[in-house]
């Protein structure tokens, strides 16, 4: 059983705090009303629940990221039968504006940025908090508005910036920001998280720590091709908490393991009403018994990438699960492979998987820690913390890497962005690593799909990935609900 208070809250509370506004007007601003000190915010309580509800929007919108991180990479391709509306077209980055997906995240990403503006510019209005209330519901809040900001930045390039609560109106004439101006409010938001958050111990699990906000601002400045502060900030998060890789990489994506010294940072889940889907979109559909039929109900993996797994890695049987079909269930028919991601499988958790799900862990930071070593000319250290990752993955030391098989620095980021590949499989990092590292036009063009093992022959995916798509475009609804001219589309759509 999780004791977690700031998942008990239901999202029929956050609504009751929020009052969520049903109009479709540029970035979902929250009513003038909600914002008096006569309805809300009062006291340190309505604060603390204000914060929960930015946690609440975070899971309304963690469970769908991955159609545009993963699914727009090599690592996933569509099921046929996917009836997500949008989906295709995200598949092979032939996106309109008017795709639902990019409308969802995007609504979804200010829902979440509005009520943390909302939070921030009521924080004074309660005349009492409790000891370090003030500061950790601030830092929250900061910490927050950060991630959405950062993925939103990510995803659309330059995007409109709002640090206040607005009006219908005042939304309407908001453009679109440089994104070096979006990054530096990130980068602000984060420095002022690190001072006024808890440490990981002093706060509650679900709840974002200093660690948390040190290990996303390190990722930030990876994004910034800062490499000096990014090896600062990671170093402090690897070395001055007491995270350690877990010894079983199964143990990070089960219900009975999930709060293990390797998250710092998880979106929490309660099966049920506030349980999350992922575990219903990525399990095979349905077959007789012991034979599991067409892979997964949304999203497969490549074979592009199952075939990249080595001998011995435990990592593989934990991040995909295969199940050979022959055609009609006849013996003797030609077999077809149907992989599904397992990682988040959890069994008879139906649509509404109790499982959390991971934004900020350990193996990703110290592949990143990797990565800033050696771009700042640190090589053996770099190669030591991306030997940690391997020698957890194989339960011995025997694949890890010697500083004689890399020749340079190309070679060096080539085995980095693999372990990165292998590691991080489906948690929402393959298509950021491709873009900011500019490989995606390369590795995109041409990749294997779906394995037959009759045949010993895997589909092709073609696209023609052109190098403005490392953007998608802003979706129209919102163009059309801004003022005229205000809201400018993306370079090639």
């Amino acid at each position: 059983m999780k004791n977690r208070s700031i998942i008990t809250i239901t999202f029929v509370t956050c609504l009751l705090i929020f009052m969520t506004s049903c109009h479709k007007e540029l970035l979902e601003p929250i009513p003038e009303s909600v914002l008096t000190t006569t309805n809300a915010f009062n006291t340190a309580k309505d604060i603390n629940l204000g914060v929960i509800g930015i946690y609440s929007g975070l899971q309304s919108k963690v469970q769908k990221d991955y159609l545009l991180m993963e699914m727009t990479s090599d690592n996933m391709y569509a099921e046929y039968y996917a009836t997500e509306p949008g989906l295709a077209e995200v598949e092979v980055l032939e996106v309109s504006s008017e795709n639902n997906i990019l409308n969802n995240f995007w609504k979804m990403s200010y829902n979440g940025i509005f009520r943390a503006n909302s939070i921030l510019s009521n924080i004074d209005q309660p005349s009492s908090y409790g000891p370090g209330e003030k500061e950790q519901y601030t830092g929250e809040a900061k910490f927050l508005r950060a991630l959405f900001y950062f993925d939103l930045t990510r995803i659309f390039g330059d995007v409109p910036l709002v640090t206040e609560a607005l009006s219908v109106i005042e939304a309407e004439k908001v453009g679109r920001s440089p994104q070096t101006e979006v990054l530096n409010l990130v980068v602000s938001d984060l420095k002022d998280a690190i001072d006024k958050l808890p440490a990981p111990s002093n706060i509650e699990s679900g709840r974002a720590s200093k660690a948390a906000a040190m290990a996303l601002l390190g990722k930030v400045y990876i994004h910034m091709e800062d490499w000096a502060n990014a090896k600062t900030y990671f170093g402090q998060v690897v070395n001055d908490f007491d995270y350690e890789l877990v010894f079983e990489f199964k143990d990070l994506f089960s219900l009975e393991t999930e709060n293990n010294s390797e998250a710092i940072y998880s979106v929490n889940f309660i099966e049920g009403t506030n349980g999350q889907g992922i575990t219903y979109n990525f399990a095979p559909l349905g077959g007789i018994y012991g034979v599991l039929s067409n892979g997964s109900r949304v999203g497969r993996p490549t074979w592009d990438l199952h075939q990249l797994y080595e001998p011995g890695d435990q990592r593989f049987d934990v991040t995909i699960s295969e199940t050979q079909l022959t055609a009609n269930s006849k013996p003797g028919d030609e077999p077809i492979w149907y992989p599904y991601v397992n990682k988040y499988i959890v069994p008879i958790a139906g649509s509404s998987s109790g499982l959390d799900l991971p934004i900020l862990r350990l193996g990703d930071i110290i592949l990143l820690y990797a990565e800033s070593l050696y771009k700042t000319n640190d090589k053996e250290a770099a190669l030591k913390q991306l030997n940690r990752i391997r020698t957890r993955a194989f339960e011995n030391d025997n694949h890890d890497y010697a500083l004689s098989d890399i020749a340079s620095e190309q070679e060096f980021m080539d085995l980095l962005l693999l372990e990165r590949r292998l590691e991080l499989a489906f948690e929402n990092q393959r298509w950021f690593d491709l873009v900011r590292t500019g490989r995606f036009t390369s590795k995109l063009t041409q990749f294997e799909t779906e394995y037959n093992p009759g045949s010993g022959n895997a589909e092709i995916q073609k696209i023609n990935v052109q190098p403005y798509m490392k953007y998608f475009p802003i979706p129209y609804e919102q163009i059309q609900l801004s003022a005229p001219g205000v809201l400018t589309q993306n370079e090639g759509y």
